[in-house]
């Protein structure tokens, strides 16, 4: 096996070896490779920044063109701008952006995260208020049918009808019962909507990274 001599000891080493198996000092005349990450750029910036910068720009020059009733070319420059931007988040998360761009991208996540919570707490309201909306017409039936109930209960009191008196009492308890449980479901669900709203909110709300620090040493004395 061939094998040349380590400058560093003087151990001979095997041919082709980047660093010695004795000393491991680097073996003269042998190069490490090494990766580098290009950074990609456009015009000297990186494409997020120029993306973001483009987009508004053209956003601008659309609302502009708008406002001095030059629509269609308004409407084409609004639309160019509102493309740009939609790709913007996307590219603005790979590595070697700018920290404009990281900023911009998590301000974007934000409103984002913000504005689906809106819309799912306006979801899981409207849902509570149909269901609270059902059980209501529910409740004015059940107590309709009790007030008829004891009405007829009292006549038939009075007439000493003691068969017609027993099932009545019995209908008259059947929607006591009707109407609490109808009572409770609705409070389960006013219940239940602001909790859900609540961890809906709590879900898109804010992060912030906290470093605790060492706890301060014991006292010796």
């Amino acid at each position: 096996m061939a094998t040349e001599i380590c400058a560093s000891c003087g151990n001979d080493v095997p041919t082709g070896m980047q660093y010695c198996g004795w000393c491991g000092a680097a073996i003269a005349g042998r190069q490490e490779t090494v990766n580098v990450h290009a950074d990609r750029k456009l015009f000297g910036v990186p494409p997020a920044t120029a993306l973001l910068g483009l987009g508004l720009l053209l956003v601008v020059l659309a609302i502009v063109l708008l406002v001095t009733d030059r629509v269609l070319a308004g409407a084409v420059l609004l639309v160019a701008g509102l493309f740009l931007l939609s790709g913007f988040p996307q590219i603005a998360r790979r590595p070697g952006e700018t920290g404009v761009a990281r900023g911009a991208v998590r301000s974007y996540d934000g409103v984002r995260a913000r504005a689906g919570a809106r819309i799912d707490a306006l979801a899981i309201r409207a849902k509570a208020r149909r269901r609270i909306g059902e059980l209501d017409s529910d409740l004015e039936q059940l107590r309709g049918s009790r007030e008829r109930a004891v009405s007829a209960l009292g006549e038939a009191a009075y007439r000493e009808q003691a068969d017609d008196v027993a099932r009545l009492r019995g209908e008259v308890g059947a929607a006591d019962a009707a109407i609490e449980a109808k009572e409770t479901e609705r409070r389960e669900v006013e219940n239940d909507v602001e909790e859900q709203v609540g961890e809906t909110r709590a879900a898109a709300a804010p992060t912030a990274r906290v470093v605790v620090g060492e706890p301060p040493p014991d006292d010796p004395s």
